[in-house]
Parts: C-alpha cells; structure tokens; sequence
C-alpha cells in the first residue's frame, strides 16, 4: 500500500487517513518474517492495527493472555452478527459476542433501543461512534465462545471513573432524579444509581422535594458509602467548581428575575438563573421595595427584579433594582454640575475605610479615612459637613475635606 506522506522513521505515528506506520528501528520483537514478506514497513487499516503496534514496539503494555470471567476489556471495534447479536472485538485483540437480548439495562443507559443500535451499527459512521464512546465489557464466559456483557462491563468503568474523581475532582456528569427518600434522593448516573443528599442537590435549600422528581442536573462525585455500597454525588460541588466562570460571564446590563430564599436586617437574598445568589441590601433598594421591606411585606419564595449592581473580588454578587442606565445617567449629571464644587452633605455612615456623606437624594460619596486623618477630623452619623467633589469614578463619588481658611 502506498504511504500517502513521509513519517518520521523513529517514530509510531498515523498519517491523514489513519495509516499506521510500524518502525522497525523502534521495535525490538519485529516480526522478521512479516519484514522479510513486505519489506521494512507494514501498514494496516484493521481495528486492532494501533494495539498490534504499541505491542510490537513496546510503547505500552497490551493483554495478550487468555480471558477469564469477570475481567474488564476496552471495545474497539463492533460488527453486527444477528438482530440480537454483535461480535465485538476488545483491547488485546479477542473476540466476544454480546447477545442484545440481555442487554436492556445497558440500552437504557445510552439511551436508545435494540433496533436503534442494529441500524446504527450497519453503517460505517455508527460503527465509529460506537467505537469511540469509550465503552467497556465483562467477560462472562469463555467456553465454548467468549461472550461478554456490554452493561456490567460499562458500569464497572464508570465505578473505577467515579472512585478516581472522589480523589481528583475534575468531571462532572449528568444525572436524573429518579426517586426520593428521607434525607434526599436517588440520582442515575451513567447508569449507576447514587445518593443526592437534600443539602447538596440545589444552590439554595430544596423546598419542594416532589418537583426535583424527573430533573437532570449535573453533579459531581462527593463521597463513597462502603457500608451501603452506594455513590454520594452532589450539586454544589459542581457549582462551586464552575461558578467562578459563570459568575464572569454574568451580564451587569440585563435585568434578571430573582426568587427570594432569605431575609435579614440588612437585606435580602436572592436566587436567580437556579444557581447564582445575591445580596440586594436595603442601601441597593428603591423607595417602593425599600418600604415593602421595613414593613415586613417581603417573605421567602417571592419574586423580584434586579440588576447586578458588581462583583465584589471574592466573587459575592451585589444586586440593586435601581436601573444602572438611569443610575449612570443621575451621575453623569452630578458630575457635570459638581466635580470641583465645594457643598454640604450629612453623614450617614461611619466605616473602617472611611465617612459615607448623603450629598443629596440617593446621591452618597465618600471620604476616604486616610483623609479624616490627614486633616485630624472626627465625625459622627448626623453631622452636617462641607466636602469638595474631588472625583467621580463608575458609579462611586470621592471626596475630599475643604482646608480651612
């Protein structure tokens, strides 16, 4: 067969069809007699070529003993023998037959049916998918044929898969809630039934358990329970891996639809897009809901518009129902009316960086404490000062105390 181009000779490599090349240099155990017959290269285009290869140049170790049941082989290649029968050929290049009439739990894990899979495996791209979905079999007898199973050898892999991620937290996973029990629910992943505790199945608590009944959500793997042989995965663990890119990806001009999950003196907590939570404190709040909130009229479960207001370094979200268009608009027009100006203001609040000042209706600068040092000033909530608009930056004012004459 002709190589369609050059390939470093000290090298296993394949080219743009997927021709395999074998170096003789690199393989100690060549087949002299194959060399002799074909010359120095030998190409192949069969499934088992790449396995042929790493075995003839040592690259990695490939099964070459006799099968027994219960050991776990790697699907590479598939062909469709009967309507209830595929011959599959496995790592190490042995041959097994899976018969489909005992294979319905494995079907239902891929999601699809016995005559789906026949008519997909019949054409050469279904062959390949197959091929590259990573599947697994177990061996179950040898004599007088090997035959396999296609679902516990799969869910043996998955298992293996799942005791590696409790170490190495890296994937996460689709799973469906497929029940509930005392303290959460029953969650199938990847064909494998598992625990979903209560407190880790959603962002905020879970309060109606029946309607997490038929939901896919992704999880991650928390934790093994040897005593109950059973998988413990969770829904936190996987936001608190992906959260820190989705929060960065949070638009600051949209506004959003929140359901409230808790209230406290400061504020309120809100739930949106099912796994973000903000704090919309009551400096952040119009007059209207600001009102609804000092009389106790807010309650858990209700809904409420907001925009996010920033995202603070540790990455807590801070919201407001005030539009930043029109906030940015009444700012832009402070600034052309006041930047420089030396005006009156009250204190309306004394912190660690510094003196929050009312300068007028919903419209607070503040000076900095390094300031109220400099100029040896002590003040309290109330006080009526005189402060020069030194600068307005976004949407935060900066001022500066006037020396005395």
């Amino acid at each position: 067969m002709e190589l369609k181009k050059q390939i470093d000779t000290e090298t296993l490599a394949f080219d743009d069809n997927y021709w395999l090349y074998l170096s003789k240099q690199k393989s100690k155990n060549f087949n002299q007699a194959v060399s002799e017959k074909y010359g120095l290269n030998v190409y192949s285009h069969e499934s088992y070529a790449e396995d042929l290869a790493k075995l003839y140049s040592g690259i990695s170790e490939v099964a070459n003993k006799e099968p027994r049941p219960g050991e776990i082989y790697k699907v590479v290649d598939v062909r469709v023998i009967s309507s209830k029968e595929l011959q599959l050929t496995l790592s190490g290049f042995l041959d097994a037959v899976v018969n489909l009439d005992q294979e319905k739990r494995f079907l239902s894990m891929i999601g699809t049916t016995e005559t789906e899979l026949i008519e997909s495996l019949k054409t050469e791209e279904g062959r390949v998918k197959f091929c590259l979905a990573n599947y697994h079999v177990r061996i179950e007898i040898v004599f007088p044929y090997v035959k396999a199973s296609l679902y516990e050898g799969q869910l043996s892999h998955v298992k293996k898969d799942f005791f590696e991620q409790i170490k190495n937290p890296t994937a996460a996973y689709y799973g469906t809630i497929t029940g509930k029990n005392q303290g959460g629910f029953i969650i199938s992943v990847e064909g494998v039934n598992g625990f979903l505790p209560g407190s880790l199945a959603a962002a905020n608590v879970v309060r109606d358990f029946d309607d997490m009944i038929g939901k896919v959500v992704p999880v991650m793997i928390e934790d093994f329970l040897a005593e109950s042989n059973i998988f413990v995965f969770s829904y936190k663990k996987y936001l608190s891996h992906v959260l820190p890119s989705k929060i960065n990806a949070l638009d600051l001009d949209k506004k959003y639809t929140g359901t409230i999950t808790g209230l406290a003196k400061y504020g309120i907590f809100v739930e949106f897009d099912e796994i973000f939570t903000g704090l919309l404190h009551s400096s952040k709040m119009s007059n209207e809901l600001k009102e609804r909130f000092k009389n106790y009229e807010l309650s858990a479960g209700d809904t409420v518009d907001f925009w996010i207001k920033e995202i603070t370094p540790d990455k807590k979200i801070i919201l407001t129902d005030e539009n930043p268009l029109v906030r940015v608009k009444e700012l832009e027009e402070f600034k052309e009316k006041n930047l420089g100006i030396i005006r009156g203001g009250e204190v309306v609040s004394i912190q660690p960086f510094g003196a929050l000042i009312k300068l007028q209706k919903d419209i607070v600068g503040l000076i900095s404490q390094k300031e109220i040092k400099t100029k040896k000033k002590r003040y309290t909530v109330g006080d009526k000062v005189m402060v020069t608009i030194e600068r307005v930056q976004n949407d935060k004012i900066f001022l500066t105390i006037p020396n005395e004459e």
